[in-house]
């Protein structure tokens, strides 16, 4: 019980966050690691940072500026391990975070293991702790909590994959890599282990992807979705989740960034496919109250159920500072 794990780690001008990164891999408790690092065309010391590592378990490829998706390939195609764990060049893991996942997927015979993530906007922070609880959820359970937005079960990293749930599924030269490929990992494992234990740090900063291009992203994340609605319509017909969370996309979308995509929005007759979308038996999926009463708002008129969200939200943060001056 000692398979080699390939730690995929895909960088583009990473120099400020890839030191912790490495560091956190290169001292993993499971040692049957190879390490593959896939330098995207990186301009600055990214790769000397890289090269200044003398573990033989290292491998760097340097590849012209090919983008996330792409590059997370290149790491795929190159890795000789049972298993896959990919790693943010930003983010960084437990000592035990390998080592742990190996043994439940062992443990319980699943492809696909799986744990929380604690997002932080630092590396000062206090880590969550909990009583540890294992569960085995279908790929069901996991598509819906992907379309609930229901922790990270949408992401990429923070899961080791058996190899043989990427033969087929390969990620596309777009802006959204996860929403596109995760749920298909899901459908392609069946069963996925769940721990709530804390292995993985996400650490939210100016720099990361998801805070660039927010039009282009915006536009390829209603495309992904709506690509992820179809392939689950398919797969499972009755699946209401499916619908709310469709819904639920539309409405952020709206709420976020119409300003800046309103042309799309038009043109996508983005509005028309929410109102086809639209019914009560998507209502009845396990969406807090609220969100419900913006959903058949946003149905009514969107301008409106902007205008209360806003309220809303403001409220809320005024009644959190009250709480902290008192």
């Amino acid at each position: 019980m000692n398979d080699l794990i390939s730690v995929i780690v895909n960088v583009y001008n990473g120099e400020k966050f890839i030191k912790k990164c490495l560091d956190s891999i290169v001292n993993q408790t499971y040692k049957n690691l190879e390490i593959i690092i896939v330098n995207d065309g990186s301009t600055d010391s990214t790769l000397s940072i890289c090269n200044s590592y003398s573990d033989d378990r290292i491998r760097i490829i340097t590849t012209q500026n090919q983008g996330l998706g792409l590059s997370r390939n290149t790491g795929i195609e190159n890795a000789n391990g049972e298993y896959l764990y990919f790693v943010d060049a930003d983010d960084f893991i437990e000592p035990d975070a390998v080592e742990y996942l190996y043994k439940l997927i062992k443990k319980y015979n699943k492809k696909i293991a799986t744990c929380e993530a604690q997002r932080i906007s630092s590396y000062d922070f206090i880590k969550k702790e909990c009583k540890e609880e294992i569960t085995i959820k279908d790929a069901r359970q996991m598509i819906k909590e992907i379309l609930l937005s229901i922790g990270y079960a949408g992401t990429t990293w923070n899961k080791l994959y058996h190899k043989s749930i990427f033969s087929s599924i390969r990620f596309e030269d777009r802006i959204i890599n996860d929403v596109a490929v995760t749920y298909k990992t899901y459908a392609e494992a069946g069963e996925i282990i769940f721990s709530n234990q804390y292995k993985y740090y996400y650490l939210k900063h100016a720099d990361s992807i998801v805070g660039k291009k927010e039009r282009d992203r915006e536009i390829d994340l209603y495309k992904a979705s709506l690509e992820r609605y179809d392939y689950i319509k398919k797969t499972y017909p009755n699946f209401a989740e499916n619908e709310a969370g469709m819904l639920i996309m539309i409405y952020k979308l709206y709420y976020r960034s119409y300003d800046k995509i309103s042309d799309f929005y038009k043109e996508a007759k983005i509005k028309k496919k929410y109102n086809e979308l639209f019914s009560f038996k998507a209502l009845k999926c396990k969406l807090p109250l609220n969100d419900k009463m913006k959903l058949i708002l946003f149905r009514i008129n969107p301008r409106i159920s902007k205008f209360v969200a806003r309220i809303y939200i403001t409220l809320k943060y005024r009644k959190k500072r009250q709480g902290r001056i008192v």
